[in-house]
């Protein structure tokens, strides 16, 4: 009897041992840091940056949290974009985006399919059908 609830216990530790674990992972997996843009994959030209949102997490960054030195000469490309995605500036976790952009839509042709300007902080914008790529960069 004494081995049964000595058992009973240590499976019970561990059980909740284990979901503390888990729990912990959890949150610290879903928190929203930012990215250093010089951690993105990017091309580097004389005058323009280009940063390539390559996965979920840079691409639901974008600019957000972006201060006003990182907007200038940058462009950032979503690619394998599927229609009816949303883009915003509003804060998601990482940071409002505070200057206005403009966001362009291509198909897998790259023909222009819709170009829209997403105000700072509150923009949205949305893929419209056969999106396969965006590109977002400042206003002027």
């Amino acid at each position: 009897m004494k081995l049964r609830r000595k058992h009973f216990f240590l499976i019970l530790i561990l059980l909740i041992a284990t979901g503390v674990i888990s729990f912990a992972l959890g949150r610290r997996s879903s928190s929203r840091t930012r990215m250093p843009y010089s951690k993105w994959p990017q091309v580097q030209f004389k005058d323009i940056r280009i940063l390539i949102a390559s996965d979920s997490r840079l691409a639901n960054q974008g600019f957000a949290g972006a201060g006003e030195k990182d907007f200038e000469k940058t462009l950032m490309v979503f690619p394998n974009i599927l229609p009816g995605t949303a883009f915003t500036n509003e804060n998601q976790g990482f940071g409002p985006v505070i200057r206005d952009l403009k966001i362009v839509y291509l198909d897998a042709s790259m023909n222009v399919l819709k170009e829209d300007v997403m105000v700072k902080e509150t923009g949205t914008s949305v893929a419209p059908e056969g999106t396969s790529l965006a590109i977002e960069g400042p206003l002027p």
